[in-house]
């Protein structure tokens, strides 16, 4: 980012003109202040710093609308959205504090020859998604445009909306007191404004925010504004999917009623176009880099080899990597997808197991209780001891195992697995190693919690015994498959996979008050069972460390059975006692002899013959 001119306006602050902060470098200025790079000094941390301008300070109304971007930030919290920080006066300087984006932004990311049609829909996805929470929490953005958006690199290059400085609320919001907006004014940015901005911004709503990423995505996949009669992007840039053609018009449709109504429905239709959503982006190694990453983990255990097997070892692996860095680096494959793969069969063994059923559930309590239940191994050898299931140590030809229990007839809809786990590094012999980098295959240490269903489909969360992030994976067939990632954790770990009864899909890691989301729930239809086809089981899994388990528990919940109908009310008794016959042990007197007592009523003699 070029140094901005030392004017009036950006000329360097004092340290102490924000109590707390010291403004390091001015980034940025814009019509309503300066944000400036600034360290928090009580936590040491790299933060921004916006200061509404002296000018503006004196107009209510811009104080009011530099309140509004924080009521507004204060009330999101969300992986793609800038988070706040703090916010405060000093004398008559308003300041807000923000988290510090070190990356570009995606007016920059476009400019690069880089971005192709898969990437930019992926991208858009993501800012659909952050826009699609604040909507839920009642904020609509209203100035949503390429330099709103930073990409944080220290995230792994993941885009971040920030700028709500012209943000409206829904009605009912507890920030819509902050709604400053004149009758027939527009605010926004001209190109990327809806047409019922332009015009009066107050009766704008969120469908604005829809116009605006239709925009986006246009210019994202064609490098032009669709102004005036424009052409469909699949025309305008060769490789770009015919389906995005509906999708970008339905976004820029005039009248607010005919474009898509929620975001949630835009991210429905964007999705099957991106396959594979994943936290991280893969970087492929440079020749050197992979030379010196395998040579790195073989000398380790070099020394374990007589001097001459180890130079004439050395010479052997430095000719393979050499030519294996002139070819293409091996994929690999993530833990779940390891461990669903065909294992070879290690046989089953018998373990206590407390079975609780009722009338909503079936719960299962492993390494413990008075039934016993038998647990299927793969790949490598389980060892069972009270409540702890261990992986011993990997072979040179086992490096993953999987273990679930034997499970039949499960039906509900909704399950839930969880289990702690510890994974080590284990000091694996030097054959091992050289068989690794022999392969060019190096997989973390890592323990994984599976729910698997049939003919791999599975949802997995695995945590690794380096203190890499937590791994949340799932592959339900039709393209529905993807990766997040979570917040570092290291050593004894509690991990939860659940699929609730509207069908969202979570992965928890953590106990109490340090149980945190891994990434975001995967929505499924209520019936997700179709996705496993049919109620998944758990499973655990070792890749390469010695993996222990304990306290493992299943539940599946079913359907509340119908009462049975309440029995039909009995007849109540009368209370008037029968008459008694006037005549007992003789028949009822005739119907001639009572018209006889009323001879007005006389009833024709042929309606009271019996034989005609």
């Amino acid at each position: 980012m070029p140094v901005a001119d030392k004017t009036a306006i950006s000329r360097p602050k004092a340290m102490d003109l924000i109590p707390g902060y010291r403004l390091d470098a001015l980034v940025g200025k814009g019509g309503m202040g300066e944000v400036y790079r600034a360290t928090q000094l009580s936590l040491g941390r790299t933060v921004a710093v916006k200061i509404l301008s002296s000018e503006l300070a004196k107009d209510p109304a811009f104080v009011a609308r530099f309140d509004k971007e924080a009521a507004a930030l204060a009330a999101l919290s969300h992986p793609h959205i800038v988070s706040i920080v703090d916010k405060g006066r000093n004398q008559d300087i308003y300041f807000l504090v923000m988290e510090y984006v070190d990356g570009p932004s995606l007016r920059e990311q476009m400019r690069s020859p880089l971005l192709d049609p898969l990437a930019a829909l992926r991208m858009c996805l993501e800012i659909c998604r952050a826009m699609d929470y604040a909507h839920s929490r009642g904020v609509f953005h209203r100035d949503l445009k390429p330099e709103n958006i930073l990409f944080d690199e220290q995230a792994g290059g993941i885009p971040k909306v920030s700028d709500f400085g012209l943000a409206g609320f829904l009605d009912g919001a507890p920030e819509s007191k902050f709604n400053v907006t004149d009758t027939h004014m527009a605010m926004g940015t001209g190109a990327y404004m809806a047409p019922e901005q332009r015009i009066d911004a107050r009766s704008a709503d969120h469908r604005a925010d829809i116009y605006s990423l239709g925009v986006i995505l246009y210019e994202m996949l064609v490098s032009e504004l669709p102004l005036g009669t424009f052409d469909p992007p699949s025309q305008k840039k060769p490789g770009v999917d015919k389906r995005v053609d509906s999708i970008v018009a339905r976004c820029l449709k005039p009248v607010p009623a005919e474009r898509y109504q929620k975001v949630a429905e835009l991210i429905a239709d964007l999705e099957p176009l991106v396959p594979t959503t994943t936290g991280v982006t893969a970087r492929k190694m440079s020749a050197i880099e992979r030379v010196t990453h395998r040579l790195r983990r073989w000398t380790r255990n070099a020394f374990r080899l007589v001097a001459v097997v180890a130079v004439a070892a050395a010479a052997g692996l430095l000719g393979v990597a050499l030519l294996r860095a002139r070819s293409k680096p091996p994929v690999e494959r993530q833990p779940g997808e390891t461990l669903v793969a065909p294992l070879d069969d290690r046989g089953t063994t018998s373990v206590a197991a407390r079975r609780d059923e009722g009338p909503e559930y079936r719960r299962f309590t492993f390494g413990e209780g008075p039934d016993s239940l038998s647990f299927a191994a793969a790949g490598r050898s389980v060892v069972f001891e009270g409540k702890d299931l261990t992986f011993p140590a990997p072979e040179a030809n086992a490096l993953a195992g999987r273990t679930l229990p034997v499970l039949n007839d499960l039906e509900g809809n909704a399950v839930s697995a969880s289990v702690n786990a510890v994974t080590q590094v284990p000091d694996t012999g030097v054959w091992v190693e050289v068989q690794r980098f022999l392969k060019g295959e190096a997989p973390h240490p890592s323990s994984t919690l599976l729910l698997m269903g049939r003919n791999g489909r599975f949802a997995a969360l695995t945590v690794f015994g380096d203190g890499r992030e937590p791994h949340f994976e799932w592959e339900l067939g039709d393209n529905k498959r993807g990766a997040m990632l979570g917040n570092r954790s290291q050593g004894t770990t509690r991990l939860e996979l659940s699929i609730d009864k509207g069908g969202r899909l979570n992965a928890w890691v953590g106990a109490g008050k340090d149980r945190r989301l891994v990434g975001e729930p995967v929505p499924l239809p209520a019936n997700w069972r179709p996705f496993f086809e049919g109620v998944p089981k758990p499973a655990l899994g070792c890749i390469a460390g010695t993996c222990t388990f304990k306290d493992l528990h299943y539940e599946v919940e079913r359907e509340r059975p119908p009462e049975p109908p309440p029995p039909p009310p009995s007849e109540p008794l009368s209370s008037k006692p029968a008459p008694k016959p006037t005549n007992p042990g003789h028949a009822a007197p005739t119907s001639k002899k009572a018209s006889s007592s009323h001879p007005k009523a006389t009833v024709p003699k042929k309606t009271v013959r019996s034989n005609p």
